[in-house]
């Protein structure tokens, strides 16, 4: 009898406990997901019109390669291909981002500092099929 309610009991401790961490995960703050059509805090923006409206590819980490990635969400150009689509750019990381007219950073390189938004200069705009994030911040 006595083994039976130590058994019950370490069960109902071990829910508890695990109900409890479950409630604690979701209690943090807000986490950037990233290539989800909404432009987070501590993303990277590439926008399919000027002045970054339109769709846009939501960056967290580097992707070195547009030639795969479609937009997402629900705007007008949702489905179309990025690369060489994007005429503007909101940068809400806390790092620098460099991005290039081809892939692996190649062609024409610039760097787009932190919290900043602007429109695609003519040598980058409908060109842009690269994108990485600087070390630093």
């Amino acid at each position: 009898m006595m083994g039976n309610a130590m058994s019950k009991l370490t069960a109902g401790c071990v829910a508890a406990v695990s109900v409890g961490a479950i409630l604690l995960g979701t209690a943090g703050p807000a986490t950037a997901w990233g290539r989800d059509g909404n432009l987070e805090n501590q993303e990277f923006g590439l926008f399919y019109w000027q002045n970054q409206s339109g769709c846009v590819f939501d960056l967290v980490t580097s992707d070195v390669n547009f030639s795969d990635d479609k937009y997402q969400g629900s705007c007008s150009a949702s489905g179309n291909w990025i690369n060489d689509t994007t005429e503007s750019y909101r940068n809400r990381d806390v790092y620098a981002w460099k991005v290039g007219t081809d892939k692996d950073l190649g062609g024409n390189v610039g760097e787009i500092p932190s919290n900043y938004a602007g429109n695609a200069s003519a040598n980058f705009k409908n060109k842009i099929s690269s994108a990485k994030y600087t070390l630093h911040p």
